[in-house]
């Protein structure tokens, strides 16, 4: 059990040298610790309450301090190609949202948020993960900005979060293309797949984009998807003799129109569908009938690459059908596209998993690179976990992540939590949330001041016009009040 603490000593000091500064390497051990620790809440002030170290050094680490992510995700990359890497292992893409309470937090936004399954206030990352037989966890991560934040209105906002000035709006499927191609440029993780859902299937640009990095993709698309099932045939129009002459390439059939793959769907036989199984779950087999079928795809009504239409069909719900499509080369077998079906599943588990264990949606900062921290720190304390669990691979194959953290917990070094520390924690509260009261107080009275201001400018404006009544506010705190003059409001003193 004690190897466990050396272990993380270990991987702590694969990373401490990407540091500009010994204080900052020490700072991020101390951060995985409470990542790692049982805290119950995984934000900066509770960690280093239950670590017993200051919560202002901590803070400012995160939030403040400028160390570079870009050598730290190399060193992480390294080490995960290491643990998981096989040549067939699959980059996986998706997103994933943490409601906000507030409007200040950077990229926050009314938008889908999946944690919920709805739009919520909330800020959405895009995470490149990676999985293999061995194992998975997430490589890289970069946070969605919406357009509305690169409008002039909100030049105010960019600036308190400290956006970067170079950044520029980019959709989520840009976004994590360039996760992926640096990723790839780094050549720390072998792979020849990448997975992704509809929302990405969905972009043309970033399948071809995917194809560019000679990686072959297998993206959910949607049911209204177009394709033909067979080749088809193009010509130039012929010189009517009038106007220009014809340049484009059009259908040489004009009524061979493309249809939507669930229509392709209801066309195949029962025969075609073969059942298989996806993936062995934590819950069995997971079942599906599948088909798949070689089509071309349609693009701006003209057909596009020849590629692999991959349908997976509910065998409890028959109606309930995936659509699915892939590059692959045609040599490829139903069972590898098969497969490859089942390594969407690992990229919710990661964020299940890094929610729930490691504080992935604790985080409780507002700036660009506060995100960009903690969200880096938080995969390297998942890949951890999951590289104890995979060198206990033979000693104990059902280890979970979980049971990993909780091994580990219990040998991490706790303060002693007595009388005293029980009053210092005491302390420390009241005066947070003395100081919380005096914040909100203070704005409450400037809004206050401001309606008021508003009332007496529009009395001096039209003077006949008798005066909106606005009740006096009641007592705001314990030692003053406020009273409502013409002129605005006057701080009084008991």
């Amino acid at each position: 059990m004690r190897s466990l603490l050396e272990r993380l000593a270990t991987y702590h000091a694969h990373f401490a040298p990407a540091f500009a500064r010994s204080d900052q390497a020490r700072w991020a051990e101390i951060y995985l610790r409470g990542l790692l620790s049982d805290c119950e809440r995984k934000s900066i002030e509770p960690m280093a309450l239950h670590l017993g170290v200051p919560i202002r050094p901590l803070q400012h680490f995160i939030a403040q301090s400028t160390w570079s992510t870009e050598p730290i995700v190399a060193q992480h990359q390294l080490l995960v190609g290491a643990t998981l890497g096989e040549e067939d292992g699959a980059f996986l893409v998706d997103e994933s949202g943490v409601v906000k309470q507030g409007q200040d937090s950077v990229g926050v936004d009314h938008q889908y948020c999946g944690s919920v399954g709805k739009v919520a206030n909330a800020q959405v990352g895009v995470y490149l993960g990676y999985a293999s037989r061995k194992g998975y966890t997430l490589l890289d991560g970069q946070l969605f900005v919406p357009a509305k934040w690169f409008s002039e209105a909100y030049a105010d906002k960019r600036c308190s979060t400290e956006m970067p000035t170079t950044l520029e709006f980019k959709s989520k499927p840009e976004i994590a293309l360039e996760l992926l191609a640096r990723t790839l440029a780094r050549g720390h993780i072998p792979g020849r797949w990448l997975a992704a859902d509809a929302l990405y299937g969905n972009s043309p640009a970033f399948r071809d984009g995917v194809a560019a990095l000679k990686l072959s993709y297998v993206t959910a698309v949607s049911c209204d998807t177009l394709i033909w099932r067979r080749q088809v045939a193009l010509l130039v129009p012929p010189y009517s003799g009038k106007g220009r002459k014809p340049t484009k390439l059009k259908l040489k059939t004009p009524t061979n129109l493309p249809y939507r793959v669930e229509e392709l769907a209801k066309r195949l036989p029962k025969s075609a569908w073969k059942r298989t199984t996806i993936k062995e779950g934590s819950k069995g087999p997971l079942i599906c009938d599948v088909v798949m079928v070689r089509v071309t795809e349609a693009r701006d009504g003209l057909p596009g690459p020849r590629v692999w239409l991959v349908m997976r069909r509910n065998v409890a719900d028959p109606s309930d059908v995936r659509y699915y499509l892939s590059n692959a080369p045609e040599e490829t077998t139903e069972a590898e596209l098969a497969r490859l079906l089942g390594m969407r599943w690992p990229v919710e588990l990661t964020f299940e998993q890094g929610k729930q264990e490691v504080g992935l949606d604790a985080y409780e900062v507002r700036s660009w690179q506060g995100w960009h921290h903690h969200v880096l720190l938080v995969m390297l304390a998942h890949h951890f976990l999951v590289w104890v669990r995979v060198e206990w691979k033979e000693r104990a194959s059902a280890l979970t992540l979980n049971q990993v953290r909780l091994l580990l917990t219990s040998v991490l070094p706790k303060p002693v939590f007595d009388a005293e520390r029980a009053l210092e924690l005491v302390r420390h509260y009241q005066r947070r949330n003395h100081a919380a009261y005096r914040s909100h107080r203070k704005r409450t009275l400037k809004k206050l001041a401001a309606v008021a201001e508003q009332e007496a400018q529009k009395r001096l404006r039209y003077p006949g016009r008798p005066p909106k009544s606005h009740p006096a506010p009641a007592t705001l705190g314990r030692t003053s009040r406020c009273n409502i003059s013409s002129a605005g409001f006057k701080l009084i003193s008991r």
